[in-house]
C-alpha cells in the first residue's frame, strides 16, 4: 500500500491529517494529535506498510510539553581532550556487553553512562527471563540474535560468574482448540532452531505445577527458557570490561557531537569533550536522539513502560515453575507488542509477576501506578489463583525502547561511517545481548581496520570475572571457613536477605566501583527483602561512607542529588 493511501486511511480512522514524506531509508511523519496511543498506532500503520523503511514519527501530542532529560549535575573536565578509538554510549546490557567484547581488541575504549551506575535503565528493571524465541513468527534480528544469544547463556554466565538457571517455561492452555493450534508453534520452533519445544497433556502439567489443575488442559513446554539477574549480568559485563582495560565513566551524559566531514570527530559530554575514531550508540530510549546528534535520524523510539511485581520469598501458594497463560481465541487473532508477561522464579528465589505494556510519551517515566499494579496482578493470578496481593513486597517499572518496526537495529550507519547503532533493544534484549555484542564488536573492529588502524586481538584478554561471594548460599563448613578468614562475613547487615558486612565491602570495592546505596543493593541484595531496606539502609550508608572516605551526608541513594542524609544534627564526643 502506498504511503498516500495509508495517510488517507489514518485520516478516515482517526481523524488526523498526517504530513508524510520519505527518503531512501525512512518515512517521516508530521502533524498533531490529541492522544498518545493514537500517535503510536499511526506510526505502526506506516511501519507495517511493507516498504522496508523505518518510521520517523514527528507527530506531536497537543498540549504536551516534553520533559527535559534528567542529566547529572556534575560539570568538570575529567575527560576533556582525551582520545579514544571507540566511545560506547550507554551502560545498559547492550553497552556493557559491547564494551566487554570490544575489550578483546587492542583498542582504547570509553563507555559513557549518564547515571551513577550501570544497569539503571531497562536493563535494571525487567524480569530477567532468557527467552527461547517461540513468540517470534518471522525472521528478524530479534529472532536471529535471540536464538543465538540463548544458546550462549551457559558459557557466558560461567565466564562472568553470574548465576543462570535454564529452568524452562510452561505456557498453560485452557482451551483444547488452542492446545491443538499450538502444534504450529512447535513446528515453527523447530524451523527456527529452538530445541525441545513440546506439548504436554493435562495430567503431566498438573503433576508438574498442581496450582493449574482447575483450569489447565495442557501446556507448551519450552526447555531452553531460563532466568538471570539482568542487572547482575550487566554489572558483570561492565566489571570484566574494566578488568580488560575499558574506561567506564559514570555520571557522564553525551550532550552533543562534532563532525569532520561525514564522520563524528568529537563527543561532547558534561565531563569534557573527547575525540573518537568510532562511536557505538547503545543509548536505549535515547538512541534516536543520539542518532540526531550525529545527523543520522532515520528511526524513532517510542517508549513503552512495563510494571513488574515482586512477591515475598516466604509467601504461600506460589508456583514452583516459570508459567504463563497461553493465548485465548480472541488474543490469538490479534497482534500484540507484548509477550503478555508471566510468573517467573528468579535466580534469587523470588516470584516475579508481570510485566504489562503501556505506551508513554516520557522516556524516563518509571513511575508505578495503581492501574498497572492491579492489571498485572489480575492477569497473572488467572494463571495462579493462589497469589495474594498482600504478599507483594515491591513493584517497579522499566521503560523499553522499541522502534516502530519492533525490531533491533544492529548496523553501521549508512550515512555516518564511524557510527554503529545498537538501537530498538527491547525484549528479548537481555537474551540477545551476548550474540549481538560479538557482531557489533566485529563490525567496529573491521571498520577501524579499514581506516588503517592496527586492530589485533589481545593475547592477555581475560574472559573470566570471579563471582563475588554470596555467604548465604555457602555450606555451613565453607561459611565458617570464610568467617574465620574475614570476620566481616559473619556480621549480618541485611537481615531479610542475610547479607554480611564483608559482602557489602566487596561490592563497594569491585573493579567498577560503587558508591550508592542502590548500587550496593543491585549487587548483593541488601534492601531487597520484605522490609525493603528499613533495617539495613543506615548501616549500608555508613559502610559506603567509611569505605569511600566521605561524610554520611554525601552518600546518595542513587544518582547525584539523591542524598539520604543532609547533615549532622548534633555532635557527640567519644
Amino acid at each position: 500500500m502506498s504511503i498516500e493511501k495509508i495517510a488517507a486511511k489514518v485520516e478516515k480512522r482517526y481523524g488526523v491529517r498526517v504530513g508524510v514524506c520519505q527518503d531512501d531509508r525512512s518515512i517521516i511523519l508530521s502533524g498533531e494529535c490529541n492522544d498518545w496511543n493514537t500517535i503510536v498506532a499511526i506510526g505502526k500503520m506506516f511501519a507495517d506498510a511493507g516498504t522496508g523503511k523505518h518510521v520517523v514519527n514527528k507527530i506531536t501530542l497537543a498540549g504536551y510539553v516534553e520533559k527535559a532529560e534528567r542529566l547529572p549535575a556534575i560539570r568538570d573536565g575529567a575527560l576533556d581532550n582525551t582520545d579514544w578509538d571507540v566511545v560506547v554510549i550507554g551502560g545498559g546490557i547492550s553497552g556493557c556487553a559491547v564494551a566487554r567484547e570490544l575489550s578483546r581488541y587492542n583498542l582504547r575504549i570509553l563507555l559513557c553512562e549518564k547515571h551513577s551506575d550501570v544497569a539503571r535503565g531497562a536493563s535494571g528493571a525487567n524480569d530477567g527471563m532468557v527467552h527461547a524465541g517461540i513468540d517470534l513468527k518471522h525472521r528478524c534480528n530479534k529472532l536471529r540474535y535471540g536464538v543465538a544469544g540463548n544458546a550462549m547463556y551457559g558459557d557466558i554466565c560461567r565466564e562472568l560468574g553470574v548465576e543462570f538457571n535454564r529452568c524452562g517455561q510452561y505456557v498453560i492452555f485452557t482451551s483444547k482448540l488452542i492446545k491443538f493450534l499450538a502444534k504450529s508453534t512447535v513446528k515453527r520452533a523447530r524451523k527456527h532452531g529452538i530445541p525441545g519445544v513440546t506439548i504436554i497433556g493435562k495430567k503431566q502439567i498438573c503433576e508438574i505445577e498442581p496450582r493449574v489443575k482447575d483450569f489447565a488442559v495442557g501446556a507448551l513446554y519450552v526447555p531452553s527458557t531460563g532466568v538471570v539477574s539482568p542487572y547482575k549480568l550487566t554489572i558483570a559485563y561492565a566489571e570484566n570490561a574494566v578488568q580488560n582495560g575499558v574506561k567506564v565513566s559514570l555520571d557522564t551524559a553525551v550532550l552533543g557531537m562534532k563532525k569532520d566531514g561525514d564522520k563524528v570527530s568529537e563527543v561532547i559530554t558534561n565531563r569534557g569533550t573527547v575525540t573518537a575514531k568510532c562511536v557505538v550508540n547503545c543509548a536505549g530510549v535515547f538512541a534516536d536522539e543520539i542518532a540526531q546528534m550525529a545527523d543520522d535520524e532515520y528511526f524513532t523510539i517510542h517508549p513503552r513502560k512495563g510494571t513488574d511485581l515482586l512477591m515475598d520469598t516466604n509467601a504461600s501458594g506460589l508456583p514452583t515453575h516459570c508459567i504463563s497463560m497461553g493465548p485465548t481465541l480472541k488474543s490469538a487473532t490479534h497482534s500484540s507488542s507484548t509477550k503478555g508477561g508471566g510468573i517467573i522464579i528468579t535466580v534469587d528465589d523470588n516470584v516475579l509477576i508481570g510485566p504489562d505494556a503501556i505506551e508513554v510519551p516520557d522516556r524516563e517515566d518509571t513511575s508505578t501506578v495503581q492501574s498497572s499494579i492491579d492489571s498485572v496482578f489480575q492477569r497473572q493470578s488467572a494463571c495462579c489463583p493462589s497469589l495474594r496481593k498482600n504478599e507483594i513486597i515491591a513493584y517497579f517499572a522499566g521503560v523499553r525502547a522499541p522502534t516502530y518496526e519492533e525490531d533491533f537495529i544492529i548496523e553501521r550507519s549508512a550515512k555516518v561511517p564511524n557510527l554503529v547503532h545498537v538501537a530498538g533493544i527491547q525484549s528479548p534484549g537481555i537474551t540477545a545481548a551476548p550474540a549481538f555484542a560479538k557482531d557489533v564488536a566485529q563490525i567496529t573492529a573491521e571498520y577501524l581496520a579499514s581506516c588503517g588502524a592496527d586492530v589485533q586481538l589481545k593475547p592477555d584478554f581475560d574472559p573470566v570475572r570471579k563471582a563475588p561471594v554470596c555467604a548465604k548460599k555457602l555450606s555451613d563448613a565453607d561459611r565458617d571457613k570464610l568467617i574465620r578468614s574475614d570476620p566481616d562475613f559473619g556480621k549480618i547487615i541485611c537481615r531479610c536477605e542475610q547479607v554480611s558486612l564483608g559482602e557489602i565491602k566487596q561490592a563497594i570495592n569491585n573493579p567498577l566501583g560503587v558508591h550508592t546505596v542502590d548500587g550496593v543493593k543491585r549487587r548483593v541484595r541488601a534492601g531487597m527483602g520484605r522490609c525493603q531496606g528499613g533495617f539495613c539502609m543506615p548501616l549500608v550508608t555508613q559502610t559506603i561512607a567509611n569505605q569511600t572516605g566521605v561524610e554520611v551526608s554525601d552518600v546518595t541513594k542513587d544518582d547525584i542529588g539523591s542524598n539520604i542524609a543532609v547533615g549532622k544534627i548534633k555532635e557527640c564526643n567519644r
